[in-house]
C-alpha cells in the first residue's frame, strides 16, 4: 500500500487546518452517510472499518464522497499502470491512504472486507506499550487512528484482473509520536484475529505480477503487494512488503525498505 500508513510530522498550522475541513460530527454521522453509500464494496469497506475502530475504542468513520471520488480516481491510475504506488498529493494535502493489491486466478469480486482484514491483520503484532511510531503496521494504525474522521475508497481491476484498492483518510494518520493517543489498545484486550478466509487468495497459475523485491524461488507466485511511505525529516522511507505463494500452497513475505531525500 503506497501513500497509505505514511507517516508525518506536523509542521506550524497543520492539523489546525486539517481539522477544518473534517465533518462537525463525524462518528454521528458515520451511520447515516454509510447507510447512503451506493457502491455496496464501498460500504463493506467503510462497515469493515468502523467495526474495527468500535473495537478499539474509536469513533467511527464518516463516508466521504470527496474522498472515495480521489481514491477511485487514483485506484483506476494504478490499475491502468498495473503497477502498487502513492499518490504523491496525498502528503501535501495531509490525507492519509492505505493502498492494496489482490489478484486470484478463479475471481476478481474481493469483497471489501477482505482487503481491510488484511490491513487490520498488523495488529497482531503492534505493541501497546506507549511504544511510539510503529510504521511497520501502518496500514493498521491507519484503519483505527481515533483523529481521522472520514474515509473513501476506490477500487479497479488491471487488464491482467488483479484488483487495486485505495483508501483514504482524513485527518491524516501516522503521525510522528502520536500513536499512543491515537492507536488505542481493545477494551476487552484482545485483537481481533480475522479469518484465513477472509484474506486468503485462491490462485494457481495466474500472469505474473513484476515483483521489486523478488521471490526465493522463481516458481513462487507473487500474490500481494502492501507499501507504506513514511516521512521523517527531509527523508522518505518507503517500506515494500510481498506475499508470495509457494507451489505447496504455503505463503512468506519479504519486506524492502528504502530512503530517499526530498528536494534534493
Amino acid at each position: 500500500m503506497l501513500c497509505c500508513g505514511i507517516k508525518l510530522k506536523r509542521r506550524g498550522n497543520a492539523e489546525k487546518s486539517s481539522n477544518s475541513n473534517k465533518p462537525k460530527d463525524a462518528a454521528d454521522e458515520a451511520g447515516d452517510s454509510s447507510a447512503a453509500i451506493a457502491d455496496p464494496f464501498v460500504k463493506e469497506m467503510l462497515d469493515a472499518h468502523n467495526r474495527f475502530r468500535a473495537h478499539h475504542q474509536t469513533p467511527a468513520l464518516a463516508y466521504s464522497p470527496e474522498l472515495t471520488k480521489g481514491a477511485q480516481k487514483w485506484a483506476e491510475e494504478i490499475a491502468a499502470r498495473d503497477r502498487l504506488d502513492h499518490d504523491p498529493e496525498c502528503q501535501g494535502n495531509m490525507v492519509g491512504e492505505n493502498v492494496a493489491m489482490k489478484y486470484s486466478s478463479a475471481h476478481t469480486n474481493f469483497p471489501g472486507t477482505s482487503f481491510v482484514d488484511s490491513w487490520y491483520s498488523e495488529a497482531a503484532e503492534y505493541k501497546f506499550d506507549g511504544t511510539e511510531d510503529q510504521i511497520e503496521h501502518g496500514h493498521f494504525t491507519q484503519v483505527v487512528w481515533k483523529a481521522s474522521k472520514e474515509a473513501g475508497f476506490g477500487r479497479a481491476v488491471s487488464k491482467t484482473n488483479k484488483v487495486y484498492v485505495v483508501g483514504r483518510y482524513r485527518p491524516a494518520g501516522n503521525y510522528t509520536g502520536e500513536f499512543t493517543r491515537n492507536v488505542l489498545p481493545p477494551a476487552d484486550g484482545k485483537v481481533l484475529r480475522p479469518s484465513a478466509d477472509s484474506t486468503k487468495i485462491a490462485s494457481t497459475a495466474s500472469p505474473r505480477v513484476e515483483p521489486v523485491i523478488g521471490p526465493d524461488d522463481p516458481a513462487d507466485l507473487l500474490i500481494e503487494t502492501q507499501t507504506v511511505t513514511k516521512t521523517v525529516g527531509a527523508k522518505k522511507i518507503v517500506s515494500i512488503t510481498e506475499t508470495y505463494r509457494m507451489q505447496d500452497g504455503k505463503t512468506y513475505t519479504k519486506t524492502k525498505e528504502t530512503a530517499t531525500t526530498t528536494g534534493a
